[in-house]
């Protein structure tokens, strides 16, 4: 008779072995599927009768063989898993990615077989074009090649006594590089448990991303207190303009204010307070930072360039948060001054008149060149040049 699945069975007699591995036997079938099932006993059909009549399965007939007896049974009962690999347009490439995950699939990744009636677990964040980005497996491989531990590879103690006001400017600066790294945590955190599994490299790269943060944090922290003085304040102006980072429930928003509009001003700070570092050991922790930053600048580029390419439109949305963005800010504070002198001190090399000066038109400068950069990435993302400028313009002046 015809048959799709064999199920040895041999001397195994009926009891919970048997019927464990013909109750898989059964839910692994497509429904109309026949399976034969082959034992040393002739004795059998009576209960497996039963048993299909029990299971919603159908008994067919039982045959003779030269060594043994063969049963057949059709399953009757539904397909027990949803097999969408078998539809080409549902394959594991990138390429051929659904733009809507399954609600079947809950906690497991694409490439597996649900089975019917799992939980919905109602993930948010469903969409292909709300989260993709086609260099997110390269990104994610980048980030393990280039793990760094803020204990290990750091020559804390070559760290030199430096003069205190340029002390105090590296504290007061490494607390406010905390306070955005926390906010660069805290924001992609609340919005991994909202990701379709389906998308699993999206969850796997966030999670990288935390765990950059987390490294940064510490670094930035153990910076700020190798030399006694620790972390110092914490600006209205800073946390205010944090806050409508923080705020933001939309993953597409909080995706483009995060990652192009503030981490990517973020490496430009970076790289500048790498140029003026006042020894090895600093310098060495803030292009690791940086280095760290650029993957979080180029998963964010790519995201909101694939969301743009689909869908122009949502060009005014990214216009409308910029400016409602700036327009409460503009309310509450502008720059925070403490920031900013403390950047001219540290380009300055101290606080002395010469000094501070020069460092202060390095600081104008740094301004000048993260918002030509803003408006490049933005021109990138698929902006006009016109629309890139007045956004980019538009940033906070508090950077992130």
């Amino acid at each position: 008779m015809q048959h799709k699945h064999s199920l040895i069975m041999g001397d195994i007699p009926l009891g919970k072995l048997f019927f464990m591995r013909l109750e898989n036997a059964f839910l692994l079938m497509e429904s109309s599927d026949v399976i034969e099932v082959l034992s040393d006993y002739g004795n059998l059909a009576p209960e497996l009768s039963s048993y299909c009549r029990f299971k919603g399965e159908e008994f067919i007939n039982v045959k003779t063989l030269k060594l043994g007896f063969a049963y057949y049974l059709k399953k009757r009962s539904p397909t027990s898993f949803c097999d969408f690999t078998s539809d080409s347009s549902l394959a594991s490439s990138q390429e051929s990615l659904l733009s809507i995950a399954p609600s079947e699939f809950g906690l497991s990744a694409r490439g597996s077989k649900p089975q019917v009636g799992s939980p919905n677990y109602y993930f948010a964040l469903s969409s292909k074009e709300a989260i993709w980005s086609e260099n997110v497996s390269k990104i994610y491989e980048d980030s393990k090649n280039a793990q760094w531990n803020a204990t290990r590879d750091i020559d804390w103690a070559q760290i030199p006594s430096l003069k205190p006001s340029l002390e105090s400017s590296i504290a007061q600066i490494m607390t406010y590089l905390v306070e955005n790294e926390l906010s660069a945590l805290y924001i992609p955190s609340k919005f991994l448990p909202q990701i379709s599994p389906y998308f699993h490299e999206v969850p796997l790269l966030l999670s990288s991303i935390i765990g950059d943060e987390a490294r940064h944090i510490e670094v930035f922290i153990k910076r700020a207190k190798a030399t006694g003085l620790g972390l110092q304040y914490s600006t209205l102006a800073t946390q205010q303009s944090l806050y409508t980072l923080f705020k933001e429930r939309d993953y597409f928003a909080a995706s483009f204010l995060l990652h192009i509009m503030g981490e990517g001003t973020f490496v430009d700070l970076l790289g500048f307070l790498e140029d003026y570092a006042p020894d090895e050991p600093t310098k060495k922790l803030l292009a690791l930072a940086r280095k760290d930053e650029k993957r979080h600048v180029a998963y964010g580029m790519n995201n909101v360039k694939n969301t743009l390419a689909h869908s122009p439109q949502k060009i005014a949305f990214l216009k409308d948060i910029v400016f409602k963005r700036k327009h409460y800010l503009d309310e509450f504070s502008s720059e925070s001054t403490l920031l900013l002198e403390s950047l001219a001190i540290y380009a300055g090399g101290g606080d002395e008149v010469a000094q501070i000066k020069r460092g202060f038109e390095a600081v104008e400068n740094l301004k000048h060149k993260m918002e030509h950069n803003r408006t490049k990435r933005l021109r990138e993302c698929g902006c006009e040049e016109e629309l890139a400028r007045d956004l980019s313009k538009a940033h906070t002046p508090n950077f992130m």
